[in-house]
């Protein structure tokens, strides 16, 4: 895990000293607080977290040999400490501010356009106004207490007497509020070294990464693994273990890196299960491990039943999937209406509990499925996985009928009734598993560009208003039903290149032309949600 915590150079050093930052953080790390002689009566402790910080290469003085460290801290400094101590990412590459006041060519405030626009996207920090930053003014303590506690993910109340007062109390509870002051007092570099200090270590401590569950799929030949935060998916390693055997396993990262599924060549014997997270930097992992069971499949089939109840749209007899064509990225007619292919179908679950009463993980056991009025409701069978489906055709209500058997044992009949209304699909929730995109632009001809899927790129889910799950790809194929689309906002570019560039997006797939530097996407469902991500573009 990332250990930065502060930078700390007044305006003036900063125009000597940032561009060798942003290039090389590292530059100025050979430093200590030996070298600087306004730091030689300052107390052991306080110098630890200097040298800490001033190793990591993020850290200089004012001068030469001068700490600075009773000198007032400026809104634009600490922006680069809020993206530094919580691990926000920066693009050095931005060079145009979203603030009328803040300027590339500005000696004494410009290197910090990038951490000012990493710290205003995170939600960290704001303008004075909608439009100026007034990078150069001092910070008070209020202020450092405010954007620190919100970096810890904490609430803070603004509407008290005096309006920092909440702010103050979670921070003085935390440790994190400077010693002695009110919060209208402004902020020096010691209080800064002090507080952010305190902060980053609260941080790293809470974004520690664990397990937090572990469970095996239906099939048994599958394990689902899920983390509390994102990880280096090319550094992290599992091992799946069933007692003190190895289980050679393939594994498969969501793209927001929290969860991983591996995948067995056979299913999971019964037994005793762990699952054992690696390859990160052992400080870094709290809870590294986690256990799950595989129990044997009872040899009879009396302890089995169907899960939750079942609301389709009439999605034939209404007409919708004469919609799908086929052609533009759509689903064909005869996909949208075959019950085991249909996004617009449900599948039958099925529970299955042991002697003991514990749900037991085991494959498909449906062996046949059938609707008592087909002109209702379609019924499909999957004979190679043996699972079940249903789709709704007209408005109504059918008995679907369900023949399970395990093994050798004997078949059981299960029923479920199946409604289907007349309510038309509508997207209900809409997400984005990436909120920020970065691409890169390659020159073609004589002009920089670059094309993109918006569904992928953005990791874009789609839950309907009966509760079917489109992801990714998956939505442009039924978009038919969902009228799903994008737009875009606040497209930027160097203004050293000269005119802004173009972005356009035609059935998902985005293109950008020429000088775009960064740009808003917005998908947007035709029940009026909608969803941003923030695409940074490099050359």
């Amino acid at each position: 895990m990332k250990k930065l915590t502060m930078i700390a150079t007044a305006a003036m050093a900063f125009s000597l000293f940032a561009s060798a930052t942003l290039s090389n953080p590292a530059a100025a790390a050979a430093k200590t607080s030996a070298d600087f002689t306004d730091l030689s009566n300052t107390d052991a402790a306080l110098k630890a977290k200097i040298d800490a910080m001033l190793v990591e290469g993020i850290f200089d003085g004012v001068s030469d040999n001068s700490f600075g460290i009773n000198q007032n801290m400026t809104r634009a400094q600490f922006a680069k400490v809020a993206t530094l101590i919580y691990d926000i990412k920066v693009d050095p590459t931005v060079k145009v501010s979203s603030f009328s006041d803040v300027h590339a060519n500005d000696a004494a405030n410009g290197w910090a356009i990038p951490y000012i626009e990493a710290a205003k996207k995170a939600g960290l920090i704001d303008g004075v106004t909608d439009t100026t930053f007034v990078p150069g003014d001092s910070v008070t303590t209020g202020q450092l207490d405010t954007l620190l506690l919100k970096g810890l993910g904490k609430k803070v109340s603004t509407t008290g007497s005096p309006w920092y007062s909440d702010a103050v109390k979670q921070a003085s509870d935390l440790g994190i509020h400077p010693a002695g002051k009110t919060g209208e007092q402004l902020a020096i570099r010691a209080d800064l070294v002090q507080s952010s200090y305190t902060a980053q270590q609260a941080f790293d401590k809470q974004n520690l990464v664990s397990i937090t569950k572990a469970a095996a799929a239906s099939d048994t030949k599958s394990v689902q693994v899920t983390l509390n935060r994102s990880v280096d998916t090319t550094k992290a390693t599992l091992v799946l273990k069933n007692g003190t055997t190895v289980v050679p396993t393939k594994a498969v990262w969501s793209t927001d890196a929290q969860s991983v599924t591996l995948t067995a060549d056979l299913a999971l014997a019964a037994g005793d299960y762990t699952v054992t997270l690696g390859g990160l930097d052992a400080s870094a992992i709290q809870t590294g491990t986690a256990s799950f069971k595989v129990a044997a499949a009872p040899s009879d089939s009396g302890n089995i039943s169907i899960v939750g109840t079942y609301t389709l749209a009439a999605v034939l007899d209404s007409g919708l999937t004469a919609a799908a064509t086929g052609s533009n990225g759509l689903a064909d007619k005869a996909t949208a209406e075959d019950p085991t292919l249909s996004k617009f179908a449900k599948e039958i679950e099925i529970k299955v509990k042991d002697a003991s009463g514990d749900t037991v993980a085991v494959p498909g056991i449906i062996q046949s499925i059938h609707s008592s009025d087909p002109s209702i409701v379609k019924t499909g069978l999957n004979a190679t996985t043996h699972r079940g489906y249903v789709l709704g055709n007209k408005v109504g209500t059918a008995d679907v009928s369900v023949l399970v058997q395990i093994g050798n044992g004997d078949a059981k009949q299960l029923h479920v009734t199946v409604t289907v209304t007349k309510d038309s699909i509508t997207a209900k929730e809409i997400k984005a598993g990436t909120t920020t995109i970065d691409k890169t632009l390659a020159l073609v001809g004589s002009n920089y560009e670059t094309t993109f899927d918006a569904y992928t790129a953005m990791d874009l889910s789609i839950t309907d208003n009966y509760g079917i799950t489109y992801k990714n790809s998956e939505i442009p194929k039924y978009n038919f039903a969902l009228g799903t689309l994008f737009i875009t906002n606040d497209v930027k570019g160097n203004a050293a290149d000269g005119a802004v560039g173009t972005v356009t997006v035609t059935d998902g797939s985005v293109h950008v032309v020429g000088n775009v530097t960064y740009f808003e996407l917005t998908a947007v469902t035709a029940s009026g949600q909608k969803v941003t991500s923030y695409v940074n573009l490099k050359h």
